[in-house]
């Protein structure tokens, strides 16, 4: 945020000052180490720009002194109002150069609290194994879920946790979306990444397809939702679902297998080995991470 401002004209920074009410789950350095670490850092990089002490979140943003601002998608909102204040008060809006959001190695936002907890270091390189809980001990799960994450990252740890709670019998359209939250819900710490699948009905212009739905909640409690492509469902199939079975003991029936869901899924069987459970699963996890990874895509104000 400061190199882009440095780069669009004469900066001033505010800094929050020892008074300032932080909402922080860690002990924020005072105000003079800050200001120093700032000075410093401008220091390096042979920049100059005017450190303002803010004791309240507007500072010198009302002012008609200032034309443009640097914003992250975080605190693009908070813009908006200081804008719209403005304007009631016969002033420009400021110009927003929006950064977005830096992802760090393990695709979380850099924060201080990840700094301080040494997750991380200040350039956002991953500092230990990034740790993910997969709620559930089905082993198409497990390995539609390592492909995704073997892609991602190239330190993490994998541990699979029982489930503690969800539907049953098969979940339909907006259940599978809660269903995979209530798997995530149900891991409370020692996490990075919780990652929790649901398979099940969604219905659309008269047609119901099996998909897979996944919740993927980090440790700041952003959570993100990917889903799967899906195995078009019968009108036999469904009566036998909306009748109290879920889909592996109607495909059991169909195909005269035993336990279709822990081995390659229904769509495996329908599909003569074209696609496999593990691919759903994959596709829903990476689906998940490739919003997490849009939303820190900078943001226009609106």
């Amino acid at each position: 945020m400061i190199n882009r401002g440095l780069k669009i004209g004469e900066l001033t920074i505010g800094l929050t000052s020892d008074l300032f009410k932080f909402n922080k789950r860690y002990v924020v350095p005072p105000y003079a180490t800050r200001k120093a670490n700032l000075e410093s850092y401008l220091e390096s990089i042979r920049a100059s720009a005017r450190v303002k002490e803010l004791v309240d979140p507007y500072g010198s943003t009302l002012s008609p002194e200032y034309d443009a601002i640097v914003s992250s998608n975080e605190t693009l909102e908070f813009i908006n109002t200081i804008n719209f204040i403005r304007k009631s008060k016969g002033i420009s809006p400021l110009l927003v150069e929006n950064v977005g959001e830096i992802l760090a190695d393990d695709l979380m936002p850099i924060k201080s609290e990840r700094i301080i907890r040494g997750a991380i270091d200040e350039n956002g390189k991953r500092r230990t194994p990034i740790r993910v809980f997969l709620v559930t001990k089905n082993p198409e799960k497990l390995e539609g879920v390592n492909a995704v994450l073997s892609r991602l990252f190239t330190d993490y740890k994998l541990e699979t946790v029982e489930q503690t709670n969800g539907f049953h019998p098969q979940p339909m359209n907006h259940e599978t979306f809660i269903g995979a939250l209530r798997r995530v819900e149900g891991v409370k710490e020692g996490y990075d990444y919780a990652i929790g699948v649901e398979a099940g009905i969604v219905s659309t212009h008269g047609l119901d397809y099996d998909v897979h739905v996944a919740a993927i909640r980090d440790s700041l409690g952003i959570t993100n939702y990917g889903i799967s492509s899906g195995l078009p469902m019968n009108g036999p199939m469904m009566d036998s679902m909306k009748s109290g079975k879920e889909l592996e003991e109607v495909t059991d029936e169909l195909i005269g297998v035993k336990d279709s869901g822990d081995f390659k899924g229904a769509i495996y069987y329908f599909s003569k080995g074209l696609k496999e459970r593990k691919h759903l699963v994959e596709e829903s996890v990476l689906s998940a991470f490739t919003q997490r990874i849009a939303e820190a895509i900078p943001r226009k104000i609106k």
